[in-house]
């Protein structure tokens, strides 16, 4: 069966340009690219290709979805990963983020068990989950839906497949 996995592109953990330091971070300039890419010259359009490095610098494996999913499913899929009032989908509303080490958790149990083990959260004396560790933002350009080895590109409609693994850059 093949596997689907969702990689979320970091630009909303990255330092944001602020006025001392007008500097975009990589993946924060790459979802301004992919936002922009219609007006932008060839050669300032994002790229399409990734090594397996530098993918892994731009994005984090945020859930493996169950099921068996196509590439007919992808618009179901970024409708899956929204906060609106449409369904969502399970792995959406389960997948944790946890501010104190930057990392993604698969389920609200496990990231519970994370913070007691990982931060010191002590369930029996606080009240409600910890601050910290908190539900994950809605898809969004630039993100990527990985369907065994052909990764497909949020675009600002639909999605491109991007090449992961080559040479290229």
């Amino acid at each position: 069966m093949p596997e689907t996995r969702i990689h979320y592109l970091g630009w909303d953990r990255e330092n944001m340009a602020v006025e001392e330091d007008p500097e975009l971070g990589p993946a924060s300039e790459l979802f301004h690219k992919l936002s922009v890419e219609s007006v932008l010259d060839e050669d300032e359009k994002p790229p399409e290709a990734f090594t397996k490095e530098r993918f892994d610098d731009l994005y984090d494996e945020v859930t493996v979805l169950d099921g068996e999913y196509f590439e007919q499913d992808l618009e179901d899929i970024w409708q899956g990963f929204q906060h609106n009032d449409f369904p969502s989908m399970n792995e959406f509303l389960e997948a944790r983020y946890c501010e104190n080490c930057d990392s993604y958790i698969e389920g609200s149990d496990e990231a519970l068990t994370h913070a007691t083990q990982n931060h010191g959260y002590d369930p029996e004396e606080e009240f409600g989950g910890p601050e910290y560790v908190h539900g994950i933002r809605s898809m969004s350009v630039g993100d990527v839906v990985q369907m065994d080895d052909v990764y497909h590109q949020a675009r600002n409609i639909g999605f491109q497949e991007v090449s992961v693994g080559g040479e290229r850059q």
